[in-house]
């Protein structure tokens, strides 16, 4: 809500500033909608469409979520501009502004606001019409709403950009990993030869498979004088997330053997298909967690590294093998148990090499890491920068000015470029 609004705009209810559109709806069926002639966009689930101009709406509207979590949560943008001609159903409200209004006005104003005290019900939140339609909307006169959107768009164009961008670095950054893993398991670094290691499977360095227990526990994270029991999402992204556990209320079944200790190679045997079998070692440990029953933990001889293994099973000759091995019907849930791990194909090259490779995929994956952690901060700061420039514009502060907000995250863009530019350099190069 803005305190004061600038001098000749005015707060009016929503209900009064749109014409909606939602009598116009009559359920059809997917199959029957399927049958119409013309390929337009379809906005929410199948089954109902609004009927206007013939089947489909035509020209410009303005579609405001009515149900769903994001009403709440706002992940997403729940007001955006349909044009032309399209199908929706009545998981949107259909509105469009009275007069010559222009419609993106109010998608900029209803996607910085928190609607929660219009919204009803938490389990399924729902925006009816009657809440929806008192809604105060801070309404410019007409010229200052059309100068406010051509500048919303200008800087939010540049900011776009810059957003796609950063992501496009982000997934660069994700194919950098997997190139380096390759190049570390196929002996590229160091001036290493391949040839000469040991051809096995990692039953050969294995000396030991734990696993936890499975029994019912209340979901939600112990506090530090409760027992906690890992989560398969605590190895799944990289690193072990002792935060990713759920509480051990009976101590009956507490056993101290099955505390996750710092250096503990840890392996998820069921997941989906491309997520079973990931793996991590326990660096940072505060709380007391026991391995599950779907979280093994391995021991390895001294013949080879954990982190060789780590990286092993991280590259795409590990998860070939691993996705191979593993069982299951369902591709939301697959299992890899303890005999089939030991069968994983391992080359095995001696200690001196594996020290050497192991040291020159940690000094490449800190690179990526660390811009990894620019281009996320990077990603955050853009969202910040968009709610403040919405809040300049709602206030009557943005007509006039500059982009000036946008400039604060080129540095970061232009060190992201840079940096990608030498590493793949570097890595096209085996260095």
């Amino acid at each position: 809500m803005i305190d004061k609004l600038p001098i000749n705009w005015e707060w009016i209810p929503l209900g009064e500033y749109v014409e909606n559109h939602d009598a116009a709806r009559v359920p059809v069926s997917s199959k029957e909608r399927e049958k119409r002639e013309g390929k337009y966009p379809y906005y929410g689930a199948s089954g109902v469409i609004d009927q206007i101009d013939g089947y489909t709406h035509q020209g410009e509207y303005l579609l405001l979520g009515e149900d769903g979590a994001n009403l709440l949560a706002r992940s997403k943008p729940i007001a955006f501009l349909a044009k032309g001609k399209f199908w929706v159903n009545n998981h949107a409200h259909v509105l469009k502004c009275r007069g010559e209004a222009p419609n993106a006005y109010l998608a900029y104003y209803l996607n910085r606001i928190d609607l929660a005290p219009y919204v009803t019900g938490t389990a399924q939140p729902k925006l009816g019409q009657a809440k929806m339609n008192k809604i105060p909307i801070p309404v410019a006169p007409l010229d200052q709403q059309e100068r406010i959107v051509a500048e919303l768009e200008k800087q939010f164009s540049r900011l776009d950009e810059a957003v796609a961008t950063l992501k496009r670095v982000k997934a660069n950054l994700k194919r950098y990993k997997a190139a380096v893993l390759k190049a570390a398991v196929e002996g590229k670094f160091a001036s290493i030869d391949p040839s000469g290691w040991t051809r096995t499977n990692l039953g050969a360095v294995l000396t030991n498979i734990e696993a936890g227990k499975s029994f019912k526990c209340e979901e939600r994270l112990p506090n530090i004088r409760e027992i906690g029991v890992v989560k398969v999402s605590a190895v799944t992204w990289g690193t072990y997330d002792e935060e990713e556990s759920k509480t051990c209320l009976d101590p009956d079944r507490i056993e101290t053997r099955y505390f996750v200790k710092p250096g503990d190679f840890l392996f998820s045997r069921a997941n989906t298909i491309q997520l079973v079998g990931r793996c991590v070692i326990a660096q940072k440990v505060t709380r007391k967690i026991m391995l599950s029953d779907k979280i093994l933990r391995f021991r390895f001889s001294d013949m080879v590294l954990p982190q060789w293994v780590l990286y092993w099973l991280r590259s795409d000759i590990g998860r070939k093998e691993i996705e191979r091995l593993s069982t299951g019907n369902q591709e939301s849930m697959r299992n890899i148990g303890q005999d089939r791990i030991r069968q994983i194909a391992f080359a095995l090259p001696n200690l001196k090499e594996q020290h050497a490779i192991v040291a020159e995929v940690e000094r490449r994956l800190s690179v990526i890491e660390e811009l990894e952690a620019a281009v996320e901060a990077n990603l955050t700061r853009a969202d910040r920068l968009r709610q403040a420039i919405l809040s300049q514009a709602f206030s009557g502060r943005l007509l006039g000015q500059e982009a000036k907000y946008i400039p604060e995250i080129m540095p970061a863009l232009s060190i992201a470029a840079e940096t990608q530019a030498r590493y793949g350099e570097d890595n096209r190069a085996g260095r």
